[in-house]
Formats: structure tokens, sequence, C-alpha cells
């Protein structure tokens, strides 16, 4: 059974549009290298949750000619019955806005380490022992080649097996 891949570039990218023009945030500006937009969307999205996390104060306005002030005044009503779930709610989102914040910058950190540590880690290694690197070098050529007649080898069972389905089939149709 095969699943379908979820487009959740997509889904994030239209959520973005869909909840910014409601709590403010610019759009991102155009012209920006993808890497670029791909290094900065955790901050977009700590930005996202920092600009929307207060869902109590949001204005309270109406489109509506006729029925304007009407609407205006049944929003506030309903915002005073829900004052005490939506300070709760506040509260929450400011909470998780600052771990996420935290995780992220902590998330930021720890890469930074690991690259500054593998770095020096393979500088020491390739340059105080070059005969290993060199063995290592050929061993993962090895395992790509390896991996490729893997994959020629599977295709070739794919090949036989569609055969011996073929003959399995046509031997019983041919049986009484």
């Amino acid at each position: 059974m095969q699943y379908e891949e979820i487009p959740t570039q997509q889904i994030i990218h239209k959520l973005r549009q869909t909840l910014e023009p409601q709590i403010g945030i610019a759009p991102p500006l155009l012209g920006i290298e993808n890497s670029t937009i791909a290094q900065n969307e955790d901050d977009e999205d700590i930005a996202l949750l920092k600009a929307g996390f207060d869902i109590y104060n949001i204005p309270i306005t109406s489109y509506q000619r006729r029925l304007g002030a009407a609407v205006i005044v049944v929003r506030k009503i309903v915002r005073k019955l829900l004052r005490p779930v939506l300070e709760r709610q506040v509260i929450y989102n400011f909470a998780n806005t600052r771990v996420v914040h935290t995780l992220s910058t902590q998330l930021q950190q720890l890469q930074e380490n690991q690259q500054t540590l593998f770095e020096k880690i393979e500088s020491e290694f390739s340059s105080e022992y070059p005969e290993v690197t060199a063995q290592l070098e050929t061993q993962q050529r090895a395992i790509a080649t390896f991996q490729s007649e893997i994959e020629q080898i599977k295709a070739v069972q794919q090949q036989h097996t569609a055969i011996l389905e073929k003959i399995t089939a046509q031997l019983l149709d041919r049986q009484p």
C-alpha cells in the first residue's frame, strides 16, 4: 500500500498566508534566496507565534453597514462571556511561545556546537590518521558500489517476478 506524500511546505505556506493578515505580520520579502528563506522559516514561525498569541485583544470590527453596530455589540458580549477561557488560552499561548523560542535557541546552539565538534574531529582525525581516512573513503566507495549492485539486482528480480507471473497466468489459462 502506498501513501500519498503530504505537501507540508505548501500547507505551511497557505497557513502563513491565511494567518499573517489577521495578526499583522508583514509578508516575507521577495527575492530572497531559498536557503535564506529556509533558515529563517523557524524565525518566521516564532514571530508568528509571538504576534498571534494574544487572541483576547483582537480589535472588534464589522464590515456590515446596516448591522455593524449590532454585530460589534454582540461580539463584545461574547468576548465578555468568553473572557476566562480566552485569558487562559492567551496564557497558554504565551507559555508555548516562550517554550518554542527557548527550544529553538537551544537547538540552534546545539547545531552550532555539533558543527564545531565535527569540524574539529574531522581536522584532527584526518591529519593524524591519513591511512584510516583513506580506508574509510575506500569503504565508502565500496558501499556505494554495493548499493548500486543491489538496486540492479532488485530491478532484475522485479523483471523475473513479472515474467514468472506471466508464465503462471499462461499455464493457468491452458489448464482445462
